[in-house]
């Protein structure tokens, strides 16, 4: 309290100083006075009183700094005036400010840039009310549908019934909300509308899931308890983007029935602002359903399946309940559960059941599918845009220790008036801090500009949808850290040059002789350049092995043809088909497409190569066991339409592929490709074999063809190619057991039609939406070629690399300035010596080589130190590098050879200038 008493009776003085001060000289005045009128008593002559009385009194100078120090605020004090005399000096040097604060904007603005995206994607948390008392079901994030009644590691997803009872029966939650763990699109179209239906994100939620999260509509009401019951008035909320940016905030637009995927719901609110869901996806849902209606939209529902995991849980605990005893009472009804099932479990499943355990984890953050896809990546480059300021760092050091050594003869005469050590490093301090200041600032402007760069390539815009929710703009979290890394940043690189600006010997420096001081501060200066080199190296190596892994991911072998071929994206359910029109549709497309000018091949499938879906399930191949509890054996699989393989280049290498010939009422085939051939079949001949599902029947499927392996799948792309097959879209699968039930009537909708053209052909795209709108104009379609559909999965690769490369630019451009820098000022400090020696004899080659070594063997060092670093960096780099080796030769040599390259052309300019000089001139410098 007496501490706080003095520090506001200081803050008073400080305020009032100026009245204060006059008052202090008012009184040594009055007291100088009295004692000259002694003295002048005494017999003394009026000046020589005036003079012995000022002796008698002391120093007045010290008296008010000491009544200063003790009254009001030294440090403030002393802080406004080095910050004045800083800024003072810096306006009298603007080249060396400006290079000086553009330097450091770009080290600044790259890792605020990066950091923003971090803060977005890993640490934020959902716009929701306290999200520290959400926690969701399962450690990690899984995509998309488990079928059975086990699950490995955790169970993570759950089904609609396990759902209800861990809702009804965990007392730990005030609220568990549930919602579908893979986004569902809707055709959605106005009630009354004559226009075609959008494509637009949505989701099916639980009645209780705005009230878990806490938050209020923005206008009407959002879905309660009693809209998710069975018999229930569909109903729906949207979101607050769609409703501003698609129907311009219209109030008629809640009450209003719009018809999605043909069916009415009536919107009755609006999302609030910023709230974005459960998940951090690129395209947040614009709809909220109730997730009892998803029996009313899907023509196949997964709401009653009660074997099949598709659910997502996020629950908030009630207030002093603990997650650890909330997480030990679901394991228990998760097996009340599960025993209520072991009728219906397979062999697997029991076996499994021992094992099957569920975990409980954070869940502010909502659903972090895309922080564990992006988490590794942001960290590297967060790891790179540090080594980049690291270099800035450095760089701006060297400006410093060469400005510190400008002055020095000033800080001499400084300290030999008496000027304190400590004074000098905090002026010194202060201009560097200052500058990191300035360089923040203008980095701010930088990083917006490169987060909304980086956002528009990692996540393009689609038409009509929202982006992904992630605002470039800076906010607090990132300002502050913008604040904290310019204030470490300056103190870093300030702090070297403002210790040896206080290394002087006044005596010395004040006889003004260069010679004395041409070698001061050198190794330091050559110590950054060499760490600037080191990270230079180790910034080059890792772009170098990221862009030659990415060159390697995206010329590989992908077993299939991409020339010629144009992939057409359509939505059926969508435009409202139902399973029994989709034949139809098929055959008028194909009809439609195939009569265009310049069309060699058509062909549809649910998904094409490298196109982003997957199904697929265990199989069980006829003749041999049953897949055991841990045996792998899962496969791929894809719809297709006749003459299939020939569309897409992917060759048959045994037996025929898909034809006409496979209709509804034949034998049910399936092609397979060479993966599946050797996992499943070993050293037999597949042709003539069958298999099926594990859970159905071993002979459901009979092998007609073996095709060459061949991508399909985008994720494993590092991986050997696993086992998929292919099955004829005529062609329906029904279950053996209970109602004998269609098995997945999903799979027959086919969205993509892939289109070979005739050599030479030129045909537009504008060509097949005039055939596509002969078949349906309400159908909605997108085209690409398949060569755009196979490089957009590598946007995020490609992303990476061209920035990490960006980055290894700027520092091999950093590096070379510092460089140039380090030549240019010791060839300037060496030009007596060079004028010696041409006068003894020396020819301009020598002058110059003697500059060059000097450079070289700073990067030579640079080397010896970097090369390890670059070798331990792509280690660390590893799995990303898509089994790329990491320790490549030709990479490396590159990296080597361009840093070389860069050190000669920073220090050949020096080194030339140096050797024009006359020898006299130089002689006469001294």
């Amino acid at each position: 309290m007496r501490v706080l008493r003095r520090f506001f009776n200081r803050l008073i003085f400080w305020t009032k100083v100026q009245h204060d001060e006059d008052r202090l000289q008012a009184e040594i005045e009055e007291h100088l006075a009295l004692q000259t009128a002694e003295n002048v008593r005494a017999g003394l002559s009026p000046t020589e009183a005036r003079r012995q009385a000022v002796l008698k009194f002391g120093a007045v100078e010290s008296i008010r700094e000491d009544y200063r120090a003790q009254k009001g605020l030294p440090f403030l004090e002393t802080l406004i005036q080095d910050t004045r005399y800083a800024l003072r000096r810096l306006r009298k040097s603007p080249a060396f400010t400006i290079t000086t604060v553009l330097i450091l904007a770009l080290g600044i603005g790259a890792t605020t840039s990066i950091f923003s995206l971090v803060h977005a994607v890993i640490m934020r948390s959902l716009a929701v009310a306290n999200p520290g008392e959400l926690y969701r079901l399962g450690k990690q994030s899984r995509c998309c549908f488990m079928g059975g009644y086990s699950q490995e590691k955790e169970f993570s997803l759950v089904s609609y019934e396990l759902y209800q009872y861990l809702r009804d029966h965990t007392k730990g939650f005030s609220e568990l909300a549930a919602f579908p763990a893979v986004e569902t699109g809707f055709g959605v179209r106005r009630s009354g509308s004559s226009e075609p239906a959008q494509g637009y994100p949505g989701e099916f939620v639980s009645g209780n899931y705005f009230t878990m999260f806490g938050i209020r509509a923005y206008g009407g009401r959002l879905l309660a308890a009693s809209d998710d019951r069975p018999g229930a008035p569909p109903v729906a909320v949207m979101s607050y983007r769609l409703w501003q940016q698609t129907y311009g905030s219209d109030a008629s637009v809640i009450g209003s029935v719009f018809n999605l995927d043909d069916k009415p719901f009536t919107v009755v609110g609006i999302a609030p602002p910023g709230f974005f869901g459960d998940t951090l996806r690129s395209t947040p849902p614009d709809f909220f359903l109730p997730l009892t209606t998803e029996a009313f939209v899907e023509p196949d529902a997964d709401l009653n399946k009660h074997d099949l995991a598709w659910l997502d849980l996020i629950g908030r605990i009630q207030p002093g309940a603990a997650p650890a005893s909330i997480e030990a009472e679901m394991r228990v009804e998760l097996k009340q559960w599960l025993r209520s099932h072991w009728g219906e479990m397979s062999p697997n499943d029991r076996a499994n059941f021992p094992d099957q355990t569920l975990f409980l984890a954070p869940g502010g953050a909502g659903i972090t599918s895309m922080r564990e896809q992006y988490e590794h990546w942001l960290r590297i480059l967060m790891m790179v845009s540090g080594f980049v300021l690291l270099i800035v760092s450095a760089n701006v050091a060297n400006l410093m220790l060469v400005r510190g050594l400008e002055r020095r003869r000033q800080t001499s005469l400084s300290m030999a008036l008496g000027a304190q050590p400590a004074r000098i490093v905090r002026q010194s301090l202060t201009e560097s801090i200052l500058l990191s200041l300035f360089g923040g600032a203008a980095g701010l402007a930088i990083a917006f500009g490169g987060t909304r760069l980086i956002l528009y390539f990692a996540f393009p815009p689609v038409g009509g949808m929202a982006s992904i929710p992630i605002n470039a703009s800076p906010s607090m979290p990132v300002l502050l850290f913008a604040f904290a890394v310019s204030l470490i940043t300056g103190v870093a690189f300030g702090i070297a040059p403002a210790w040896m600006a206080t290394r002087v010997d006044p005596i010395e420096a004040l006889r003004g002789a260069s010679r004395s001081t041409a070698r001061t501060g050198s190794l330091p200066r050559k110590a950054l350049v060499v760490f600037q080199a080191v990270l230079s190296l180790v910034l080059l190596s890792v772009s170098g092995l990221l862009t030659a892994a990415l060159y390697h991911l995206e010329n590989q072998d992908f077993g299939f043809d991409q020339d010629r071929r144009i992939v057409a994206r359509i939505e059926p359910r969508l435009a409202g088909y139902r399973p029994a029109q989709l034949a139809p549709l098929y055959q008028r497309i194909h009809e439609s497409i195939a009569g265009i000018a310049g069309v060699s091949g058509v062909a549809l499938c649910i998904y094409s190569r490298l196109a982003g879906g997957g199904w697929g399930y265990g199989v069980w191949v006829d003749g041999h066991p049953a897949p055991g509890p841990k045996e792998d054996d899962f496969a791929a699989y894809d719809r297709v339409t006749a003459r299939y393989f020939a569309a897409t280049g992917n060759p048959i290498l045994k037996g025929r592929g898909i034809s006409e010939q496979d209709t509804a009422t034949s034998q049910h085939v399936a092609v397979i490709n060479e993966a599946f051939a050797r996992r499943f079949f070993k050293n037999e001949n597949p042709i003539g074999k069958h298999f099926g599902r594990a859970e159905m029947a071993s002979r459901q499927y009979e092998v007609v063809g073996i095709a060459k392996d061949a991508r399909y799948l985008t994720i494993g792309l590092d991986q050997p190619i696993g086992p998929f097959f292919f099955l004829p879209a005529a062609q329906h699968d029904v279950s053996t057991q209970g109602e004998h039930s269609e098995v997945d009537p999903g799979t027959h909708f086919l969205h993509d039609i892939v289109i070979v053209t005739k050599p030479q052909a030129n045909l537009s795209f504008a060509q097949v939406r005039q055939a596509m709108a002969s078949v349906d104009p309400n159908l909605p379609i997108s085209i690409r070629t398949l060569k755009e559909q196979v490089a957009g999965q590598f946007t995020q690769q490609r992303l990476i690399a061209r920035l990490t490369s960006f980055f290894g630019i700027l520092s091999l451009v950093l590096a070379s300035i510092g460089l140039y820098g380090v030549t240019a000022y010791n060839a300037g400090r060496r030009v007596n010596e060079i004028g010696v020696r041409m006068a003894l004899g020396a020819d301009r080659g020598h002058v110059a080589a003697l500059i060059l070594r000097g450079a070289f063997a700073l990067i030579l060092f640079g080397l010896l130190i970097g090369l390890p670093v670059t070798f331990a960096a792509g280690r660390f780099l590893g799995s990303q590098l898509y089994g790329f080796n990491p320790y490549d030769p030709f990479v490396t040599c590159v990296a080597v050879v361009t840093l070389g390259l860069s050190a000669l052309a920073a220090s050949l300019i020096p080194a030339f200038r140096t050797s024009l000089i006359s020898p006299l001139e130089a002689l006469r410098a001294e």
